[in-house]
């Protein structure tokens, strides 16, 4: 019976392993989709680069527009704090097991969401 337990113990944890090793986000361009508060889409791109003392730049680039902020990685999920026409704003994607981003975004004028495809 311990090999048995043994056994289940490190499947479950190869389990853990696997499925964090594939979800991860990693620095790069990204294709963007997203959908505003009013329910306009739009798309874009979005570019991630390590930043300074374990921080990542994001620049969005939307219609023309570019918009910069900085942002945190743990435990799978990027949060971002930006500025868009004065207005503060945050987001927050969570990566998939596919390597797609997921998320939503905040700038006290409703809740928008965005999906985040690696190139």
């Amino acid at each position: 019976m311990p090999l048995l337990r043994t056994l289940l113990l490190a499947a479950c944890l190869g389990l853990g392993l696997a499925s964090s090793a594939q979800a991860q986000i990693r620095e790069g361009y990204y294709a963007l989709t997203g959908i505003n508060p009013d329910g306009t889409q739009y798309d874009g791109a979005l570019a991630l680069q390590a930043g300074p003392s374990g921080s990542w730049v994001v620049t969005w680039m939307v219609q023309g527009e570019q918009v910069q902020g900085l942002g945190i990685i743990q435990g799978g999920v990027l949060a971002v704090s930006f500025v868009v026409n004065g207005r503060p704003g945050i987001s927050v994607y969570e990566v998939q097991a596919d390597g797609t981003l997921r998320g939503t975004w905040h700038t006290g004028g409703g809740i928008g969401t965005e999906a985040l495809t690696a190139r």
